[in-house]
């Protein structure tokens, strides 16, 4: 039998208990109720067969309030009037003019949702209480697909029943006996053309390692090259390089121009001189030809006397004595 004591712990505990689960359902179902929320309203003009109060509301995939209650409008009998409540700290300002209402499935459990679309930004907001305009839903043209869906599976049935008929199955036969034969007649040249066949493999083989080993030389062949490049002596070289190029540069734009001017200057005189020289020599040249004819005069003279003396050699002593 309990005692007193026990009883005291028991109700205690009863009471302790009860307490934390009143507390939990408050925190728990407060947060959800005292949660501020806005009532919208979407109109389907089709089916919404499996979508039930409760069910989710999405907004660009993700959770924002759920469907409170369905009913068929007043004033248009096929429209079926959807009520969503949205919670307000997870749609602020994004429920738009534009925003456009879709039902989907959730993946194979056939459970109904609602998918709301965002709008654009600058369309106005939409306040609560408002209708939201419905998209084009796969649940709204699926007749249409199903029939489409149901015509191309009969054309592949058609199509089938063509293939394996009389005359297709005649034909397939023997292009099945032809590729036997041709893979019978391709064994056999393979047996019979087996050495050289393995000859080919295995040189195969051998170009294999040639190209590994010629691909192993370039390797080692770039590391070296790459090493010289980076190494301290192609630094300094590179380096003389820029310091040569730096003086030929100084050079081309220092010396060299008044080196230039120097030459160009020198061939002036050069041709001066060369004038000058010209000009001397067409003056020697007349002279010379004033000369060449007083020696040709003189020759005559000289002629004529020895014609003289040759017919009367006295003259020479006739005008010697006459001198005297």
């Amino acid at each position: 039998m309990a005692t007193r004591a026990q009883k005291v712990r028991l109700a205690f505990f009863l009471l302790f208990s009860t307490v934390v689960l009143v507390a939990f359902l408050v925190v728990v179902a407060g947060s959800h109720l005292l949660r501020e929320r806005d009532t919208y309203y979407i109109e389907f003009d089709d089916s919404v067969g499996g979508l039930m109060s409760g069910d989710l509301v999405k907004y660009q995939g993700i959770t924002v309030g759920r469907v409170e209650h369905t009913s068929i409008s007043p004033q248009k009998l096929g429209t079926v009037v959807v009520e969503v409540s949205l919670d307000r700290s997870k749609v602020p300002n994004a429920i738009r003019q534009d925003t456009r209402a879709r039902l989907y499935t959730q993946g194979l459990t056939g459970l109904k949702y609602v998918e709301l679309v965002a709008g654009t930004r600058d369309a106005p907001v939409l306040e609560p209480g408002g209708t939201i305009e419905t998209g084009e839903t796969f649940l709204s043209n699926i007749d249409e697909r199903a029939q489409v869906l149901t015509e191309k599976f009969e054309r592949l049935v058609d199509n089938l029943s063509q293939l394996t008929g009389p005359d297709n199955s005649a034909k397939l036969n023997r292009v099945l006996g032809a590729s036997g034969g041709f893979m019978a007649n391709a064994d056999s040249a393979l047996a019979d053309n087996r050495v050289y066949v393995d000859e080919s493999m295995r040189n195969m083989a051998l170009m294999s390692r040639s190209l590994a080993a010629s691909a192993a030389s370039l390797e080692a062949t770039m590391d070296s090259l790459q090493s010289m490049l980076t190494s301290p002596g192609t630094h300094s070289m590179v380096a003389d390089l820029q310091v040569a190029t730096r003086q030929v540069r100084l050079q081309l734009e220092g010396p060299l121009p008044q080196l230039l001017a120097n030459l160009n200057k020198m061939a002036g005189n050069i041709d001066t001189t060369v004038t000058h020289i010209d000009r001397t020599v067409l003056q020697s040249r007349k002279n010379i030809l004033a000369a060449m004819q007083n020696l040709e005069e003189t020759l005559l003279n000289v002629r004529q006397a020895t014609e003289l003396v040759r017919e009367d050699p006295s003259v020479l002593i006739r005008g010697r004595s006459e001198d005297r």
